[in-house]
């Protein structure tokens, strides 16, 4: 059973559309920014309509968790140490974030492999100038 949500949240300064989808065992996001003012529902919709099958999910999987009892106190004490350390958002902001830092690495691993080929097309350049001056004429 495949399930889906829209959330649309306000994050300093953008409003962003966040679509989640659960199929199975896997879970995917992916984030839409709509812009600073307020989107309104005919927006939303064209959105959905014609724009999802273009978004690019991102992939995760869920994890099953084990239920079991716990006394009112703990839980009250637990939930007042969740709040004072809180992280950021949602789980899927924090999917959405932890995509983002991995194609940061990604493209910072292929800037990296693009200055090494331009380096190296650039030397091979210079070594075939100074051997075309010391031809032997």
């Amino acid at each position: 059973m495949i399930k889906g949500a829209l959330t649309i949240i306000f994050d300093y300064p953008f409003y962003k559309a966040i679509f989640e989808r659960t199929d199975g065992s896997e879970y995917y996001v992916a984030q839409v920014n709509l812009g600073t003012s307020m989107p309104h529902m005919p927006q939303i919709l064209n959105m959905v309509n014609f724009k999802f099958s273009k978004l690019k999910f991102y992939k995760t999987s869920i994890e099953k968790q084990k239920e079991y009892h716990v006394n009112p106190k703990r839980a009250q004490r637990l939930a007042h140490k969740a709040i004072k350390n809180s992280s950021i958002g949602t789980k899927a902001q924090q999917d959405l974030k932890r995509q983002f830092e991995e194609k940061k690495i990604m493209k910072k691993k292929a800037i990296k492999v693009s200055k090494e080929q331009e380096t190296e097309r650039r030397y091979l350049l210079r070594q075939k100038k100074k051997h075309a001056k010391h031809r032997g004429h």
